[in-house]
């Protein structure tokens, strides 16, 4: 766990973090989460994905509070990046 992790949980504030796939141009709303601890699945995701989890996110802050998020299409595993 890096320092800045270990301040981050540690200082009583609600966060997500967002750990983002090489972002392409699909038109497709395809993904997987994964979490903190979670081994991350996939190499390439949409932009149209990552704005739908975001979007989530706004509507509800409790979705990925206090946790690190991790979003991919899983069809991308194993895949040379990136995948467009």
């Amino acid at each position: 766990m890096t320092n800045g992790r270990k301040l981050l949980e540690k200082s009583g504030l609600d966060y997500t973090t967002l750990r983002l796939p090489w972002l392409n141009d699909r038109d497709e709303v395809k993904y997987v989460i994964t979490h903190k601890n979670d081994q991350y699945n996939g190499v390439s995701g949409s932009r149209q994905s990552i704005a739908d989890v975001v979007l989530k996110i706004v509507a509800d802050p409790t979705v990925g509070s206090k946790d690190s998020l991790g979003i991919a299409d899983p069809a991308t595993q194993g895949e040379d990046r990136p995948v467009y």
